[in-house]
């Protein structure tokens, strides 16, 4: 029996087709709904069996990460690289003329971490003190809780 996955509303503008969680990227992948041209960033728990079947491959640039949604290491629990923040800023840099998609699990706290970078890059031109005092659709959206620490580490010019 096949699991019902339900759409919340979710921020689609020019900057975004979607930040969500993966049973709405999957949904709205199936449909068809998310346009090739697209960048994707797919952001998974460490410990859950990579789930995309292969489809990343289709869109523009795709970008699969792998960390857990805290803001300091806990036990097993590791957040954002510095490594990891590098790839994705670059990718975010590559393709700040593409619409992003971007997901996590629930589609609310990562997922909006990395959009507020796609923000500040794209419109701040990555001034990260213009994008916390200026206006962002990302932090005024009622259904995302950026994580501030993936953000923090994605602004975080250190090469």
């Amino acid at each position: 029996m096949e699991k019902e996955v339900k759409l919340k509303a979710y921020l689609k503008n020019d900057d975004f087709i979607g930040i969500t969680s993966r049973e709405e990227f999957l949904l709205l992948h199936d449909n068809g709904l998310i346009p090739m041209d697209a960048c994707v960033i797919a952001i998974h728990d460490p410990d859950i069996p990579h789930h995309h079947r292969g489809i990343l491959g289709i869109y523009h640039e795709a970008l699969s990460v792998r960390f857990w949604d805290v803001e300091e290491p806990i036990g097993k629990y590791v957040p954002l690289t510095d490594d990891q923040a590098k790839l994705i800023r670059k990718v975010i840099e590559r393709n700040k003329d593409k619409q992003f998609f971007i997901h996590c699990m629930a589609g609310q706290s990562r997922s909006a971490g990395v959009a507020c970078a796609v923000e500040c890059i794209k419109h701040y031109n990555g001034d990260v003190y213009a994008y916390k005092t200026g206006y962002s659709a990302v932090k005024e959206y009622p259904r995302y809780s950026p994580n501030w620490t993936v953000f923090d580490k994605i602004m975080n010019k250190s090469d």
